[in-house]
Parts: C-alpha cells; sequence; structure tokens
C-alpha cells in the first residue's frame, strides 16, 4: 500500500538528499507518524554536524513527543552526537515504558562509552521503572559487561 502522508515525506526525504537546507523542507502539519517516517528513512551521511542542522530545523532533542523522540535519539546515539546526550538523560530518567527505553540502552550499549553512560544512567532510573523492564534492562546491561570483560 502507498500512503499519500508518506509519499510527501520521502519528497521532503528525496530534497533533503539533494541538498535542500533542512529549514526549507515543507513539513508544516505533518503527524506523528510522519516524522518517525522521516527520522526512520533519513540516508546519506548522519554526522554530528548533520544532525546539529536538523535539530536546528526541528528541535527534535526537545521534543515532547515520546515517539518522536526515540527515534531522534536512537539517531544521535547512532552518530555520537553528544549535544543530545544531556536530553536522552533527561528522557530516560523520567520515562519508563520499555517500548521507549529498551531501544535506547541497547543503542547506547554498542559502544563502550555508550555503555558507560547507559550504566550511569541506567542505576539511578532504575528504581522507577517497572519491574519488567528493570529485568530486561539488567540483562541487557550485564550481558554486556560479560561481553566487555571477556573481549
Amino acid at each position: 500500500p502507498r500512503s499519500p502522508a508518506f509519499g510527501k515525506v520521502d519528497a521532503e526525504l528525496a530534497r533533503l538528499a539533494a541538498g535542500t537546507p533542512p529549514r526549507e523542507l515543507a513539513t508544516a502539519g505533518w503527524v506523528t507518524q510522519q516524522w518517525q517516517h522521516f527520522l526512520r528513512n533519513l540516508t546519506g551521511p548522519l554526522d554530528a554536524a548533520g544532525l546539529a542542522e536538523l535539530d536546528g530545523a526541528f528541535h527534535f532533542t526537545d521534543s515532547g513527543n515520546a515517539e518522536i523522540a526515540v527515534d531522534w535519539f536512537q539517531r544521535a546515539i547512532a552518530a555520537g552526537c553528544k549535544p543530545a546526550y544531556p536530553a536522552l538523560e533527561r528522557f530516560l530518567l523520567s520515562v519508563g515504558r520499555r517500548k521507549f527505553i529498551g531501544p535506547l540502552y541497547a543503542a547506547l550499549a554498542k559502544t563502550p562509552e555508550g555503555l558507560a553512560f547507559a550504566r550511569d544512567v541506567y542505576a539511578r532510573a532504575r528504581p522507577g521503572y517497572h519491574p519488567l523492564a528493570q529485568l530486561a534492562l539488567d540483562g541487557l546491561l550485564n550481558a554486556k559487561e560479560a561481553v566487555q570483560e571477556d573481549g
């Protein structure tokens, strides 16, 4: 199936890939799912500078929408975009749904530096998480610890 709403997003993604600055993209009126489609389908080099330009135009780091924030933070983590980390930390400390926090901790756990950050935040956030989220994240972060020690 094709979606006219996602077609608009795809057109703007193509414009972005062709060099249109983010501030010039036609995004007015986009809903959450369109922003998610945009973030999930970004192509090309997604370095910290490119993400900063996107964030300057669309203010993803300060998004009050958890669905958008998770997709944005995953991009920021993958690019090593440190300016997003204070907001990421606030998010992890204030949101407890495993659906949101699990992918972020998993993304952080892919690098030694990210894992250290994840463990630090998790130690403070854990008491506020649901027991099932705690169980999953304890396993993820402890499993990564064993890999780091063996590797």
